[in-house]
């Protein structure tokens, strides 16, 4: 299945009109799993959420709730820090420059090399100060409909760069936000539709917690259910080797209210055969101020816990089942894996 990317001529997504058709900001609950078969076995089941934006939507103007403390139970209330908030500091805040970071580099190259062929050198250095100046600023501003705009582009490029096409309908982001000012986020996908609403395309956002380095896979949908193999080509885990296959799951489906429930699996396998089996499992209902306010109720942390337990099932592995460490980028063959399980077979 091809989608035809949008011509150089067309009117930017951002400036579509948002219509009842629309998909609408959801909040996404559900649980995330991680079972490791190889070299020992390690299983773990957690509720997880995702913030459902539709990006799209959001460029042209349709806003996210802002949710602030009142009524959300004095013992869990925090002075002064909404519970939800795009423009300041929140207990859970969406700020869009924490996403796609990087993909508007090529695009404001080219922009600064046109500047160059075009124009005067003093008109390209102008250029270039204004950008190190909001460079600098950006961690701290205020973001606003054009922070949004910047990002739907980012996801229109990215999607571009790694699937080969861009969708022709909304793209919506299942994210992770800030959490009191602090951003973590394992994996964050990113959803493409046509103009029926269909999946057409998906975006992984892929980060790897001890190195903070972040990698992009770009897939084109078959409709609801879709498989698609590929070689492993970024390290994300100090206990798995680069030399594996994923194979990936996709499951999205609509429900009457509009909403989405999505279910993305990856099997991990290499010549051992399957190594670990990892994956999400959501249900979307529409992102309102009640249904915010219930949900940081149930998990207000989200994103602290997520991190403690990424080392906490590290330590796990390393110090009590003795799964040996793997070396950023190295193969199996290389590694103190294989050494141990030649050892194990010699024996």
């Amino acid at each position: 299945m091809t989608t035809p990317a949008h011509p150089s001529h067309a009117m930017p997504e951002h400036e579509l009109p948002c219509t009842s058709d629309s998909l609408p900001h959801q909040l996404f609950h559900g649980t995330t799993w991680h079972s490791r078969l190889l070299p020992n076995v390690h299983k773990f089941v957690y509720p997880y959420r995702y913030w459902g934006v539709n990006i799209s939507a959001l460029a042209a103007g349709q806003a996210l709730p802002e949710v602030d403390t009142a009524g959300f139970g004095k013992r869990q209330r925090l002075k002064g820090l909404p519970l939800f908030s795009t423009g300041k500091k929140a207990l859970q805040q969406f700020y869009p420059d924490d996403y796609l970071q990087g993909i508007s580099q090529s695009s404001r190259s080219q922009e600064l090399n046109s500047l160059s062929e075009n124009n005067n050198p003093n008109d390209t250095k102008k250029s270039l100060d204004v950008n190190a100046k909001t460079s600098e600023k950006s961690n701290n501003r205020v973001p606003n409909l054009t922070s949004y705009q910047d990002l739907e582009q980012r996801l229109h490029q990215a999607f571009m760069t790694h699937a080969g096409s861009a969708p022709s309908g909304d793209m919506l982001g299942l994210v992770v936000c800030r959490n009191v000012g602090i951003y973590f986020s394992p994996v964050n996908f990113y959803l493409g539709f046509n103009e029926q609403q269909q999946p057409t395309h998906l975006l992984a956002e892929v980060s790897n917690t001890p190195w903070n380095k972040r990698h992009y896979y770009g897939f084109l949908l078959d409709g609801t259910d879709t498989e698609f193999c590929h070689d492993k080509d970024f390290h994300v885990s100090p206990f798995n080797p680069i030399d594996q296959l994923y194979r990936w799951q996709v499951k999205v489906k609509q429900q009457p209210d509009n909403c989405l429930q999505v279910r993305i699996a990856i099997d991990i396998s290499d010549e051992r055969g399957e190594v670990l089996k990892t994956g999400i499992k959501m249900s979307g209902v529409p992102m309102t101020e009640a249904t915010v306010r219930d949900s940081l109720r149930k998990n207000p942390l989200m994103n602290m816990t997520s991190l403690t337990r990424i080392y906490w099932h590290a330590f796990k592995l390393y110090a009590i089942k003795k799964v040996p460490y793997i070396n950023y980028d190295e193969k199996l063959a290389d590694s103190k894996q294989q050494q141990a399980a030649n050892k194990k077979d010699s024996v």
